[in-house]
């Protein structure tokens, strides 16, 4: 990954000596680090449990090779794991060509690019340093992939982004024949306003690798016939409030067990079901009357199975993992001191609740630190 990174960062760098036209360069970075603790936690080792950590650590460079044509390309590095002894490494984000105007009015990009499955929640959201989206945290999809994505107005209030990309996300290779198709639609009638569909698919083989093992959401007891996610979301943003909400569904494909009986020789036959995940987020933030102070708040909710009559896990002759209080609420809430606009200081509560009654609460306090640097633009020949 060192050896891959280094290689990609000259040849992008070299754009800069090979262009024989005027050039633009721009370095820039962001970090979020905390310090959190664990008042309360449904596992009892992990209560009490605190420390200092970089959660995210982006350094990108951008070069403007020609008016219609930029390369990207970003390292991303974070702390380990509690208790880890390993280095913080850093890895490829992204790496792409961008291709504005090929197509009036449309960006192409080529390489390990952003998603389109949260990108416009996430903005609307607007504290990407304080936790992920939904989707995101509970790995419906991957923020960036590797492949093809074509983004764009179709007129001034209709807006739209097809992506055709591997499907296992940035931090694996592609596994099988066979491509992740997603395609989000948005409109925006209002200023502020934006109202959103998105739709993937990704067809699969059940005897190969699951393309989707790398994410949580892929990992159910049989090989999936295919992954589809559809999702909707509104937003409006206000010079003084934003506020939105989201809705998604998962639907793996004949991947659970339903029926299943079990022989005398502890063999097992069943029939293959659906395994549905559904999931929806509201949030808002908020300027205070106190100089310089902001609010925010969040409530999630995720069902990683929503059929008790559908199963995930079969072992020694027993089914588990049915879709019976499973599911559980993430409540955040926070405020954002902003002393100046590239540093924020956001002190923020994280409770997890689970809908199984002898489970105890997730408690997390946390303060984080979002700074940013930008070199602003590098002129070259």
């Amino acid at each position: 990954m060192k050896k891959a990174s280094l290689i990609l960062l000259a040849m992008v760098l070299m754009t800069i000596t090979t262009s024989q036209a005027q050039t633009t360069s721009k370095i820039d970075g962001v970090v979020f680090a905390d310090y959190g603790y664990n008042l309360e936690n449904n596992a009892p080792a992990e209560r009490d449990r605190n420390s200092f950590q970089f959660r995210r650590i982006y350094f990108t460079y951008e070069n403007n090779i020609s008016e219609a044509i930029k390369v990207r390309f970003r390292l991303e590095s974070e702390s380990n794991a509690y208790g880890s002894t390993s280095k913080i490494n850093p890895f490829v984000k992204h790496a792409y060509i961008e291709w504005s105007n090929l197509i009036p009015l449309h960006k192409l990009y080529l390489g390990i690019a952003e998603t389109n499955a949260f990108k416009n929640s996430e903005e609307y959201w607007g504290y990407r340093s304080v936790e992920k989206t939904i989707m995101d945290l509970n790995k419906i999809s991957s923020s960036a992939d590797m492949g093809l994505a074509l983004k764009g107005d179709l007129n001034s209030l209709v807006h739209h982004w097809l992506t055709v990309m591997n499907g296992t996300g940035y931090g694996a290779s592609e596994g099988d024949r066979y491509k992740k198709i997603g395609y989000a639609l948005w409109l925006t009638p209002a200023k502020g306003l934006i109202v959103e569909g998105y739709v993937d698919y990704e067809k699969q083989n059940p005897a190969d690798l699951q393309t989707a093992a790398v994410m949580s959401a892929g990992k159910d007891y049989a090989g999936s016939t295919g992954y589809m996610t559809m999702k909707a979301f509104v937003g409006y943003d206000r010079p003084s409030y934003t506020i939105g909400a989201e809705y998604f569904q998962r639907t793996n494909q004949k991947s659970g067990i339903e029926n299943a009986v079990t022989a005398v020789d502890q063999l097992a036959s069943y029939e293959k079901a659906d395994v549905v995940k559904t999931g929806y987020s509201v949030f808002g933030s908020l300027i205070t009357p106190i100089a310089k102070l902001k609010a925010y708040a969040r409530y999630d909710s995720y069902d990683p199975n929503n059929s008790v009559t559908v199963y995930t896990k079969f072992s020694s002759g027993k089914l588990g993992g049915s879709g019976l209080d499973d599911d559980h609420a993430l409540f955040i809430a926070g405020l954002d001191y902003i002393p100046t606009a590239s540093i924020h200081i956001m002190p923020n509560l994280l409770v997890k609740s689970y809908a199984k009654s002898e489970s105890k609460k997730d408690i997390t306090g946390r303060l984080t630190l979002y700074a940013k640097f930008d070199s602003g633009k590098i002129v070259g020949e």
